[in-house]
């Protein structure tokens, strides 16, 4: 088999008294789409938070590709293949979807200072080729027609798309995503859940996704995390958590089947 794509090895993070996440150890495959579950407060946005180096872990080891990562910025893990979006939708909502895209392509510009200076013409290539890359995301998403809409003015399940693509962005290996599906009807969600798949097929990417909504989680992923006071209660498939007495008393409920 080959090496995990991320793994965590005996991670806490600890605010205070407070054990958001205590001592937990998990591995994600390469090309898998993992769901995280757990009640409210289990820690779920914390294990995004530390693996994207919002936090860095009170202790343990976060790796990535097998490297260490714990002690990186953001922005460091972003540009190694790392990219997310988040619970709350947060784009330049004043700025062109197209812009909010441009934006996250920074990690990966080549060209710097002097050449805004002078506009060169390597900086007018590269600026062609991001726009490019751009474009064919949100094709892919079918976006293209909102490029130069402003992302404020854009419905809910169309915001929630361009977070996605903004991510896709920046040229992940590994997208994280959390609660995409919220405040989504059950016609978005089945739209939303084909996405997924197509995302992860067509640019050949490992998902980790936080979600409440079962549907999505039981009908996508090809393994389940549950987790509950920042501490692995399972790992599966869907079928061994949906039949997993501790996760049913914990957070699906006895009457669940």
């Amino acid at each position: 088999m080959s090496a995990p794509v991320a793994s965590f090895d005996n991670v806490s993070m600890h605010f205070g008294g407070l054990k958001a996440i205590d001592g937990l150890s998990f591995s994600v495959a390469k090309g898998k789409i993992v769901g995280i579950i757990g009640p409210n407060g289990a820690g779920k946005t914390t294990v995004f938070n530390v693996l994207s180096g919002v936090y860095t872990p009170t202790a343990g080891e976060i790796r990535f590709n097998g490297q260490l990562i714990n002690a990186l910025r953001p922005h460091v893990i972003t540009g190694r293949g790392v990219a997310r979006t988040f619970q709350n939708i947060r784009l330049f909502e004043r700025q062109s979807v197209l812009d909010n895209l441009r934006a996250a392509c920074c990690a990966h510009i080549k060209y710097g200072i002097l050449d805004v200076m002078l506009s060169t013409g390597r900086m007018h290539r590269e600026e062609r080729e991001i726009e490019t890359g751009c474009m064919d995301i949100l094709s892919f998403l079918g976006l293209a027609d909102k490029a130069g809409v402003k992302a404020g003015a854009l419905s809910y399940g169309d915001q929630r798309r361009v977070e996605i693509a903004r991510a896709l962005a920046c040229k992940p290996e590994l997208l994280l995503l959390d609660e995409p599906a919220a405040g989504m009807n059950p016609a978005e969600m089945d739209l939303l859940n084909e996405l997924i798949v197509r995302v992860r097929d067509h640019y050949t990417l490992t998902i980790l996704l936080v979600e409440h909504q079962m549907r999505l989680v039981m009908g996508i992923c090809d393994e389940i995390l549950a987790i509950n006071f920042g501490r692995k209660m399972a790992m599966g498939v869907p079928a061994e958590i949906r039949s997993n007495e501790q996760v049913l008393e914990a957070y699906l409920g006895k009457k669940v089947r």
